[in-house]
């Protein structure tokens, strides 16, 4: 069977099974790249542990073609294209867990300030009111970057103070209720956005550039990576990635519960309704999001020494 046909089956049936299966999808199209047009029983371990490989240290990647070379050999293996795994045996311990960069208020005070740059020059195809409020909106709700880059107008309802996210990852779609504060921000560059060209009419993009297109993922990240250099915002705990657009997420989802904790509120209570929130599929995803801080802790701290203290009482 050649191999490259027998991948394309593999994920054709995962994907009929609901899953998106992107990332691996990509990962095996470019291990028959690697490898050829051959057949599957041609391909060696050798090769196989080239490919896994590559060229420089080994990191989490390592493993995630790792599984999704076994999740394909299982399902060779299991239709008679293959009666042994060419993978290797030995796994190489997995890094330590990437940590998510945590920006302080301070920060990103700075770093919507320094939006005012991208009013310096037309070469900035991007308003800095489009994106100050991009930012502000990261910060208040923790939407996905895409799943902001793909409001429409028609999505933002203002009067309601909700938002409608659609068919995004795990193919949902939810409601996200903003509020006072971040409502009348968007209110605020509503009127800007109405000066620049709606090529839809209200499925235009919410987010759009001074010719009325839609912000890409691309042009979105390079001018955030420029504003972090600008307001000197970058990583010094010697992790292996600088500052990024994902990790307003992260800290959205921590700054809520340290609030939790400061309020006294059932934090494990409440915890599922951040994870719909967020539209995770369960708790387990959302509690991946709350990195360890010392603020963090502090505030655990505090909470038990609470209720210890209460417990001591009765």
């Amino acid at each position: 069977m050649n191999l490259s046909q027998l991948a394309t089956e593999y994920i054709i049936f995962k994907q009929s099974m609901g899953m998106r299966f992107r990332a691996e999808s990509v990962i095996l199209k470019a291990f028959c790249r690697a490898m050829g047009d051959i057949d599957i029983t041609q391909v060696t371990p050798n090769a196989v542990k080239d490919y896994l490989t590559g060229t420089g240290p080994i990191t989490t990647f390592w493993h995630r073609k790792f599984d999704a070379l076994s999740g394909f050999y299982r399902f060779a293996l299991s239709r008679g294209h293959v009666s042994l795994f060419p993978l290797p045996t030995t796994i190489p311990k997995r890094p330590a867990l990437f940590q998510p960069y945590i920006y302080t208020h301070d920060q990103f005070r700075r770093l919507v300030e320094m939006t005012d740059i991208l009013g310096c020059s037309r070469r900035f195809k991007v308003q800095p009111a489009t994106f100050r409020t991009l930012l502000l909106l990261l910060y208040g709700t923790g939407l996905r970057i895409g799943e902001a880059l793909s409001l429409s107008l028609a999505d933002v309802d203002l009067p309601a103070s909700l938002l409608t996210i659609r068919n995004t990852k795990f193919f949902k779609s939810r409601w996200v209720p903003i509020g006072p504060q971040l409502t009348a921000v968007l209110v605020t560059y509503v009127k800007t956005r109405r000066q620049l060209p709606r090529l839809a009419r209200n499925r235009s993009a919410f987010f759009a550039t001074r010719q009325g297109e839609g912000l890409t993922r691309g042009s979105t990240e390079r001018i955030f990576r420029l504003l972090c250099e600008s307001a000197d915002i970058r990583r010094k705990d010697g992790g292996r990635f600088q500052p990024r657009l994902h990790d307003i997420r992260h800290t959205f989802a921590l700054n809520r519960l340290i609030s939790w904790y400061r309020e006294g509120a059932d934090v494990q209570r409440l915890l599922p309704f951040l994870a719909t929130y967020l539209g995770h599929i369960n708790v387990a995803a959302t509690q991946r999001y709350l990195a360890m801080t010392p603020e963090l802790l502090h505030e655990a701290s505090v909470r038990f020494q609470r209720y210890a203290t209460e417990g001591g009482e009765s």
